[in-house]
């Protein structure tokens, strides 16, 4: 018993001399600690964005933070130069969180504008940078339209209806006068419905209700400044006619949808909406055609002069069409097959997702130039001006069908009429 009692005093001994020594070197970490020099900050953590979603409305505020930093007695935070406009800091400069405001429009701020130092009297930490991009929206309504933003652009998603201020812009003939094989009453209301008005080349692009040629300044090489302030001159270029921004009979704050405006809209869909490469199942690509080829693809060069096709692309046209189906499936479009065959293999004409991108191009003909509708063309092809020119009297526009979309090969007249669709300003 004795043994036991000694073995318990010793063990009780052992602990505290433990817990002693423990103590001992507790209190020499804290005076060492106390005593630490200051050194130069440590390179601030990741930056956060409160709240975390990437995507915000024109005009939002909201908050960028990193953690407190050891021996930092400042922050400084910078916006990158050429994105101040977008984006500024309107609270907290000098600590380690900042409010920010976004500007009132549509706009990307890329990734690494917003950036962030930590500071004290030794000096500057290394720069800490936001690594991602934010979208910024502003929803919009254009009275009178349907509009849908398709990568950075606004479109309207039906054809341009405007009359003009003496309510003589463009025609808008009955369609559901004419009598078109395979087109029943109720095929010829959608499309009536649906058809906008026509506008000749002259009238689209100058807002004038009959613009005659002698009245229209657009000729080729014309050189000029557009509706945003950007010079222009109309030579085919991609630096000269590709981005011009012309009112014409579109609303005020829109324009003509350009080269660039169709080509940035093909690739933003082909992305948002997951349009697959394989031809069978109706998709398009920009790596080439049916073999694959780079050499074949279709380039924005290329498609101002001769379009994109089902060899070259494949099938777009399949991604864009409103009424979406053959006639005999409920749809508007006069075709016999699903799939057409070409190089070979069968491809599919007509995708489901073609609603849900809604852009709503149909097949309503056109007039020509001597005043006759082309009703034949009504439930096959549908056209939209483009502003690119052949010559002084003829000019190009896009077709759609059953099988591809595809610019015309052919030089229309400029007094013919066609639809045309506006794309919202923007500036870059």
């Amino acid at each position: 018993m004795k043994n036991w009692r000694k073995y318990v005093m010793l063990g009780a001994c052992m602990a505290s001399a433990t817990m002693l020594i423990s103590c001992t070197q507790a209190v020499k970490r804290d005076t060492e600690e106390q005593i630490q020099e200051m050194t130069v900050p440590k390179k601030p953590g990741p930056i956060t964005k409160v709240p975390a979603t990437l995507t915000c409305n024109g005009g939002e505020e909201f908050t960028f933070s990193v953690s407190q930093v050891q021996w930092a007695e400042s922050y400084e935070w910078t916006i990158a130069e050429k994105q101040q406009s977008k984006i500024q800091i309107i609270e907290g400069q000098g600590t380690n969180v900042i409010k920010v405001r976004v500007v009132n429009d549509d706009v990307v701020i890329p990734a690494q504008t917003v950036s962030v130092v930590a500071r004290n009297e030794l000096g500057t930490s290394g720069v800490r940078e936001y690594f991602a991009a934010i979208t910024v929206e502003v929803p919009i309504e254009l009275p009178g339209y349907t509009v849908k933003k398709y990568g950075k652009r606004w479109w309207m998603t039906e054809n341009c209806h405007e009359t003009g201020a003496d309510g003589n812009l463009g025609v808008a003939p009955d369609l559901t006068a004419y009598t078109v094989d395979g087109l029943d009453a109720s095929v010829l209301e959608r499309l009536d419905a649906a058809k906008g008005r026509f506008y000749t080349w002259y009238e689209a692009m100058t807002g004038i209700s009959g613009c005659t040629a002698e009245q229209c300044p657009y000729v080729p090489n014309y050189e000029g400044t557009d509706d945003v302030g950007n010079p222009f001159r109309l030579d085919g270029t991609e630096e000269g006619e590709f981005g011009v921004q012309l009112r014409g009979c579109c609303p005020e704050g829109w324009h003509v949808a350009n080269i660039n405006d169709w080509w940035d809209m093909l690739m933003a869909i082909k992305s948002e909406y997951a349009i697959p490469d394989d031809f069978t199942l109706g998709g398009y690509t920009f790596t080439g055609g049916h073999d694959g080829n780079p050499a074949n693809a279709a380039t924005k060069a290329s498609f101002s002069k001769s379009g994109c096709t089902v060899k070259n692309m494949g099938n777009v046209g399949a991604w864009l069409r409103g009424g979406n189906g053959r006639i005999v499936d409920g749809g508007v479009w006069l075709q016999s097959s699903l799939t057409l065959t070409d190089a070979g293999e069968p491809l599919l004409q007509f995708v489901d997702d073609a609603e849900r991108i809604g852009f709503n191009w149909y097949p309503v003909g056109a007039r020509k130039s001597d005043g006759s509708f082309n009703s034949s063309a009504m439930g096959k092809w549908g056209y939209l001006w483009f502003i690119g020119q052949n010559s002084a009297t003829t000019s190009r526009m896009l077709i759609i069908s059953a099988t591809s979309m595809n610019l015309s090969t052919q030089s229309p007249s400029k007094s013919d009429a066609y639809n045309v669709r506006c794309v919202k300003n923007y500036i870059e």
